[in-house]
Formats: C-alpha cells, structure tokens, sequence
C-alpha cells in the first residue's frame, strides 16, 4: 500500500503531487509493456554498461537518494520497443478537456539585452499546488514559437490526449523561440547570422527562460524533471542545449537534427556544418540522460545522413540512446508527431519517490 510520496525537490513528504501520484501509477501500469515489434520503424539501442542511470550496477554515481527512479532500475525508458503511434492521437475527443497556449510571454533576456517571447501550455488541470515537470520544445529552421500554436498545429490535442489516457505525466510545455540574437537581425538574416543566433539559445534557456519559468509557474527543477525536445534545426540545438546544460536536463530528444552540433567530415565546410560540440563527451557518468531519443524518417532528404552520424557517435561515446527510423516519413508533421509521443510517452515517469 502506497503510504506517502516524497518530492525530490524539497525531500519532504507531501500532498501536493497526488494527482501525479495517480497518473504515474496509471502509467506505471499500462505503460511497462512487453517489447513488441514496430513495422514501420527501425530501432537500435546503444547502451553504456559503465555509465547507464538506468542500471542497478550504477547505484554510487546515480544517486538514488537524490534522484529518485522506481522504474528505471530495469531501464523502462528503453524497454519500451514499441514506437508505433496510435490512431487518433491528434484528433479532439469529446470527453477531453485541453489546455490552451499562451504565446505571448514576454521576458526579459540577458543574454541578448532585450525582451524575448514564448509560449507557455499548462496542463488543462493545472494546479499552483502540484509541481510540474517541463518540457522545452524548439522549432525547425525559419519558424519561432508561434508555430506550435498556429490554426493547424497539432500540439495542444496531442499532449491533451496523451495526459487524459495516462500515457504522458501532465507537464508544462514551453515553445521557444531559438532566435538569440538582436530582433533588429531577424528581418531577412543571412544563414550565417540566422545559424549563429540559434546556437546562442543554449545560453539563454540557461541564464534566462528556465529562471523565468521556474518563477513564474509550478515548477518541479532539476534534471530529472526538465527535458528538451526540438524539430529539424530545433533537434540540432535541443542536442547542443541538452549537452551544453547536462547537469540541467535529464531527458533530450532530436527529431531529424540537422548538421551542426558536432564535426561531421563527410559534409562539405560551411555554415550547416560549423559545429557548437566537439564531440557528445560526457565527463562526469552522473550526466548520462535518463532518456536521449533520436528519431527521423527513412524518407527525410536533408536530415536523415546527419542523424545516422549522430547515433553512431553516440554510439563510439557508448552512451544510451534510441535511434528510430521511421519507415516511409520524411521532413514532415507525421514524424514529428511521431517522435513527439515516443519522446513524451518514456520521459518523466518517475520524477517522484513512492514510498511503499
């Protein structure tokens, strides 16, 4: 029997969470499922014996007093093989309410010197008494925090569908806008000054935007409660941020990241190509992502050769990670609702103890 619940955020024993208590049962239930196989996708896993969060023989250097995960001992994450997307799952349901995206945030920025906006969408049953985990979400190349929120965007029905059945922890969603540079840039910018000021925003989602979040919402903090997720040349800096701030994200996702976070040789010299990372090093195990998910579309004609080079460096630095090719998709919606719900369906699921 359940007799209480333990944030880690403040290490005492509380109520707030049991709304969240209730979802991760629920998930804990439905979502540790058998691995199934997925026709439409290609899966390959890359697992570090020496440095795995999500392995009991890592106990010392996970910390478990401190970074509580009751399912990730037998690595759930990552047993979870079944990337298929169910139907309907950007469809509204009559029996769902949904949250709704506020785009026109405004904060201040330091690491530029002016206001920047973003876009907030809370839980539809948000409450200032829980603390949530967030999600930072980032747009393709050319696009800004309003294209999550646009008459066609998908993104408010799928996370509202994916709470409603249990199988996402409700969490803030954050649309960002990766242009970290002056605004008076942003009208007609070369390629050079568009690329360069999006591989600042790691800076500023650090010194800026997580600070404005975390004091202006319910917010649980720390890795384990914080993930990053971006779309095409937002999956290059969700890679960048999510490397650059590992101590400060637990949980990255790339879907089709294009060149640019790390030296890749077999591309021509050039702007696409002028790496932020050396290399995806990680010197401290304490580090390794509770959950790094690379997805793109066996169809893609710009991505696909940049991810594959990714997951094989990934793999030389032998840190875990899925790779997901999906069978028959390209640069497109459908896979970005696919990895998506594959990113939001395995992330989070135990950022709160249970005490038993």
């Amino acid at each position: 029997m359940i007799k209480a619940l333990k944030s880690y955020k403040n290490n005492k024993y509380t109520k707030k969470s049991l709304t969240i208590l209730l979802c991760s049962i629920l998930i804990s239930a439905t979502g540790c499922t058998a691995p199934s196989s997925d026709s439409n996708s290609v899966n390959n896993e890359s697992s570090n014996n020496t440095g795995n969060a999500y392995t009991s023989d890592y106990d010392n250097g996970f910390q478990k007093d401190t970074i509580p995960y009751i399912f990730n001992d037998t690595g759930y994450a990552y047993s979870d093989t079944d990337y298929t997307v169910p139907d309907g799952l950007v469809t509204k349901r009559d029996n769902v309410t949904y949250g709704s995206i506020d785009d026109r945030i405004s904060y201040y920025s330091s690491t530029i010197g002016e206001n920047k906006e973003c876009g907030v969408l809370l839980p539809a049953a948000y409450n200032t008494n829980t603390q949530y985990p967030v999600m930072y979400i980032l747009h393709g190349n050319g696009g800004d925090h309003y294209d999550w929120n646009r008459d066609d965007s998908y993104l408010v029905t799928l996370c509202g569908n994916m709470m409603a059945d249990g199988s996402a922890v409700p969490c803030i969603v954050v649309m960002v806008d990766m242009w970290t540079a002056p605004v008076s840039l942003k009208n007609n910018p070369t390629i050079d000054t568009q690329l360069d000021a999006y591989d600042e925003f790691y800076k500023d989602l650090e010194n800026d935007l997580m600070p404005f979040i975390e004091s202006h919402y319910s917010v649980a903090t720390g890795r384990e409660a914080t993930a990053i997720i971006g779309t095409s040349q937002g999956g290059t800096e969700s890679l960048v941020a999510g490397f650059k701030l590992i101590d400060k994200i637990g949980f990255i996702g790339a879907l089709a990241p294009c060149s640019g976070v790390i030296p890749i040789p077999e591309l021509p010299d050039g702007p696409w190509n002028t790496s932020v990372l050396d290399s995806f090093e990680i010197t401290d195990t304490k580090n390794i992502p509770y959950y790094l998910q690379l997805t793109v579309g066996s169809k893609d004609p710009w991505c696909l050769e940049s991810t594959i080079y990714y997951d094989n460096a990934l793999n030389a630095e032998n840190i875990k990670h899925s790779m997901n090719i999906v069978d028959g998709l390209g640069h497109e919606d459908a896979l970005w609702q696919n990895g998506i719900y594959n990113f939001m369906k395995r992330i989070f699921k135990s950022w709160i103890i249970f005490i038993i």
